[in-house]
């Protein structure tokens, strides 16, 4: 996605742009400060890699041929990929506050949105970077879907366990993605009726398979994307719709009344690819059978309802009429709004989604709803986004933009939901993602991270602040400040003396009992003093002094719960007050709880493991599957992993909400042959119990190893040339031996040579470790210098290929030959995909030149990571030339020995940076004499 120029004003812009600011500074500082934490020598630390380690737990996606073969026991995964967060219950719609006029309790809101970047490659829970798309408003949200699916990746998309964890704590459900593809974007007939076979029993065991997917990993069922509509000799049909309805009968017989499956309005009855934009005769056999029996659970009908063209056809209207008669709630039906491009600049002519003045014909379903994330130049740029896009213009849901508005914000039609309807209630306002993490207010790392399944419960209410007088108080999130986590929230206020500023943060269900405590933890530049106002369930208000002023350090305030013994609390706010005037004050709100009065007992962990490793990069980095024994325990928080260091001290690893972590590209320390892992649980209070220790032995990577190329083998007499030194980190001295060259030696670890006269010449390399051990290598006739190097050209251009797979004619073979920038070739599958040039005649070939998905305008997670290059006379005997690790330049250039050959074949062993296995070749030269 091309990131779009701000161009959002809202009163929190410049406050939340100096707080990223500081969170930022923050983040940058290189430390290694000694902090105590109740730890003995902890030390923070930043060296965090951007590496994926080969061994990372990956979120699922399958083809379906490859689910068909899936099963629980066989996913190595399993253990990262499942959530065991179950569903929180919302509190009942007949209970719900309408604060606005035009909000109504009926109308709901399914959320398309892509929560990682691609549909592959993605950990399961979290990596060390911020960048994150990390959703909060899920009081606006009844269901998530998770979207992904691609040609070139994989089709069935289950969601990733952070997701499924934030969803369900917040009430929730998610459902994953079967996406058929068009034939344009490189869809299969195929994979659709293969989902679509029948065993002998007369059962779908694709359908079976998703069932038992969604049950292992946890989540709440699927949305059918079915837009394959085959091609012209062998085009989809009335019998394909026909199977589709009875697969969707059967999907929900195995569902029962655990899932559910939402249908995209897109194949009709007579079996064509016809989005209706409504609900009608031709698509209603997916959503009831003949005597009006249920089989999918709702449908999201197509975005072009809202087009110019359809304004006068009032299809919304008429998908609710045509409900109504089939007998279906019209609120299952979700008028589809296409936000990907514009976000909160998508225009729609919302009259057409109204049927009154707080009502609405549908429900209303939001494609791309983490485009606000994806669009966004900053991240204070999505905060305010979001915002936007689901609060309003004003960043207060009691307020209700006009119909006409650009974006009026979702809060204008549907009440927030909550899902705070039993006691215990504890949040620490953390949003899954810092760059920095604390503990009881220390910081304990300043590395990047996010994993949203420590997302805390955020308030309901975005914002509802009442300021008496002269008060100014404004609420963003403040990532350099935390008291556990990776943010607070804090409030920007001006007080004028003795006046209130009262701040609305949550929608409960709540029953107090006798022992009920309530407490928060929050600091202020300035004395203030913070009180709770409880609303009750008949409507009466409490207000509950504090046991303290707020400092600025770090403090807990207790409320005193007298009064409201055995009540149910209907909404929680917090009333602040200062006795003197006050300009600019900061007020962070770390935590909040309300809970029994707990004994705080600490927990401790047992059996630590190291279930799985692997070293690379010459055994400098490695990544580590750790476990250890369920804590069992409702004191527990979360775990937190350290390392120990050369020096002794502890670093902060990361936190895990389950009893297990993997640890991505550890770096090595230099000298260091061992390191220990240590995993605490902390409870509620902060506190950290015993730790369980487990060892990993790091491999002997001491001996040095040299290798090297050049940037170019063929040069004209007299021209420069650079040694590109690729030796392994154990080899820390050099000595270069160029016969006949200017220079003839040299120690630098990158050295430029040149030879003045025509001819082949050798080059050595020697390379020493610390130990004084040397490793020598030699390349025979590596350089060729010749008067003819000015006639080297690409002989590739235009010639015959064949490839080992493609996407389709739009991306074939001949298209990375073309000399094009804008087109390729794409290969799909396994890896090892390969494309062999004829380039019509032996030449004398020396350099390969290759533009990878980047150079043709993709991400730069695209680019092709490993290959090979192998040359063949006759097309039957290969040498490899070149082998290829670990790139990511969008344009790599590959200079060998000049050699005699006709077939240059290009092998890829590794797609793209991350998990994806698709091949994207924008262009090959080859480089060479005629």
């Amino acid at each position: 996605m091309k990131k779009k120029v701000l161009k959002r004003v809202l009163p929190i812009t410049l406050l939340s742009v100096s707080i990223l600011a500081m969170a930022a500074c923050e983040a940058n500082k290189k430390s290694s400060t000694k902090v105590d934490n109740g730890l003995n020598n902890l030390t923070i630390k930043q060296d965090v890699l951007d590496y994926q380690s080969k061994n990372g737990p990956i979120a699922s996606y399958w083809f379906p041929e490859d689910l068909l073969s899936w099963t629980p026991a066989k996913d190595k995964d399993l253990a990262f990929n499942t959530s065991h967060v179950t569903l929180a219950k919302r509190i009942d719609k007949e209970k719900m506050t309408l604060v606005n006029e035009t909000q109504n309790k009926d109308t709901k809101v399914v959320a398309l949105a892509m929560m990682n970047e691609s549909t592959s490659g993605n950990l399961s829970r979290g990596n060390g970077e911020f960048d994150a798309y990390t959703l909060t408003y899920w009081q606006y949200i009844d269901t998530l879907v998770y979207w992904g699916g691609s040609s070139g990746e994989g089709i069935i998309v289950p969601p990733s366990a952070d997701v499924i964890d934030v969803a369900h704590r917040n009430g929730v459900p998610v459902l994953g993605t079967v996406f058929f593809p068009q034939a344009e974007h490189g869809g299969k007939i195929e994979w659709l009726r293969e989902a679509l076979k029948k065993d002998a029993n007369g059962d779908f065991p694709f359908a079976q398979k998703l069932v038992e997917v969604a049950k292992s990993y946890g989540f709440d069922g699927w949305f059918i994307n079915q837009e394959s509509q085959g091609t012209d000799e062998n085009p989809l049909n009335a019998e394909d719709s026909k199977n589709m309805q009875e697969f969707l009968i059967k999907l929900r017989e195995y569902n029962g009344k655990e899932l559910q499956t939402m249908w995209y309005d897109s194949q009709t009855a007579e079996g064509k690819m016809d989005w209706q934009n409504t609900l009608n005769d031709k698509n209603q056999m997916f959503l009831v059978d003949k005597d009006n029996k249920p089989i999918a659970d709702s449908m999201f009908l197509n975005f072009a309802w809202k087009d110019e063209e359809n304004t006068h056809k009032e299809l919304l209207k008429k998908a609710a009429e045509y409900a109504a008669k089939i007998k279906i709630d019209p609120k299952n039906l979700y008028a589809g709004v296409d936000v990907q491009a514009d976000d909160t600049d998508t225009e729609v002519d919302w009259k057409l989604f109204e049927s009154s003045k707080n009502t609405t014909f549908t429900s209303l379903g939001l494609y791309a709803a983490s485009s606000t994330f994806s669009n966004s130049e900053s991240f204070t740029d999505y905060e305010q986004s979001e915002n936007l896009f689901w609060v309003n213009p004003y960043g207060d849901p009691r307020q209700s933009a006009p119909t006409d508005t650009a974006w009026p914000g979702i809060s204008k039609y549907v009440t927030e939901r909550s899902s705070i309807t039993e006691l215990p209630v504890r949040t620490d306002f953390n949003l899954g993602n810092g760059y920095n993490y604390f503990n009881n207010g220390k910081k304990i790392s300043e590395r990047d991270w996010n994993n949203r399944s420590l997302t805390d419960l955020m308030p309901t209410y975005r914002w509802i602040i009442e300021n008496e007088g002269d008060n100014e108080m404004v609420a963003t999130i403040d990532y350099a400040n935390a008291y556990n986590g990776g943010n607070s929230i804090n409030f920007l206020a001006s007080f004028a003396k003795d006046k209130v500023s009262t701040v609305s943060l949550f929608k409960t269900d709540l029953t107090l009992t006798d022992k009920t405590e309530f407490s928060i933890v929050a600091r202020s530049d300035n004395k203030v003093s913070v009180s709770a106002v409880l609303t009750l369930e008949n409507g009466d208000k409490k207000v509950l002094k504090g046991d303290k002023t707020l400092a600025d350090k770090w403090g807990t305030v207790t409320f005193d719960m007298t009064e409201v013994k055995g009540q149910t609390v209907s909404d929680i706010a917090l009333r602040f007050v200062s006795d003197t005037d006050i300009d600019h004050n900061n007020i962070n709100l770390g935590g909040l709880t309300i809970a029994e009065k707990a004994d705080s007992k600490k927990v401790d962990v047992k059996d630590l493991k190291i279930d799985d490793q692997v070293f690379e990069e010459e055994g400098t980095i490695g990544g580590f599957r750790l476990s250890w024994a369920d804590s069992k325990s409702d004191e527990l928080k979360e775990y937190h992993v350290y390392q120990v260091n050369k020096d002794g001290s502890k670093s902060f690893v990361g936190a895990s909400t389950e009893n297990e972590f993997f640890v991505n590209a550890l770096a090595r320390e230099k000298g260091l042959d061992k390191t220990t892992f240590e995993v605490y649980a902390v409870n509620f209070a902060g506190a950290n119990g015993k730790a369980a220790r487990a060892e990993i032995t790091w491999p002997d990577n001491s001996i040095p190893k040299p290798k090297f190329t050049a940037d170019k083998t063929v040069v004209a007499p007299g021209e420069e040339i650079t040694l590109i030194n690729q030796s392994n980190p154990a080899s820390e001295k050099f000595k270069w031996e160029f016969v006949s060259g200017d220079p003839k030696e040299s120690t630098k670890k990158n050295p430029k040579v040149k030879f003045d006269k025509a001819g082949t010449y050798s080059i050595k390399l020697t390379a020493t470790n610390a130990k004084g051990k040397s490793e020598s290598v030699t390349l025979k006739d590596f350089i060729t210098v010749t008067e003819k190097a000015g006639d080297l050209k690409d002989l590739a251009l235009n010639k015959p290929v064949e490839v080992s797979a493609q996407v389709n004619d739009g991306e074939a073979g001949p298209m990375a030959v073309d000399g094009k920038a804008d087109t390729k070739w794409c290969a799909t599958g396994d890896d090892k995909h390969n494309i062999t040039i004829d380039l019509g005649k032996i030449s004398e070939i020396s350099a390969v030149k290759i533009g990878h998905a980047e150079s043709g305008g993709e991400g730069s997670d695209m680019n092709t990571s490993d290959y090979t290059i192998e040359v063949s006379e006759d097309g039957t005997k290969f040498t490899e030339v070149v082998d290829r690790r670990k790139n990511s330049a969008a344009e790599s250039i590959d200079a060998f020995k000049q050699v005699k050959a006709r077939y240059v074949r290009l092998t890829v062993k590794k797609a793209t940076q991350a998990a994806d296995t698709a091949a994207r070749i924008y262009d090959i030269q080859v480089i060479g004499f005629e």
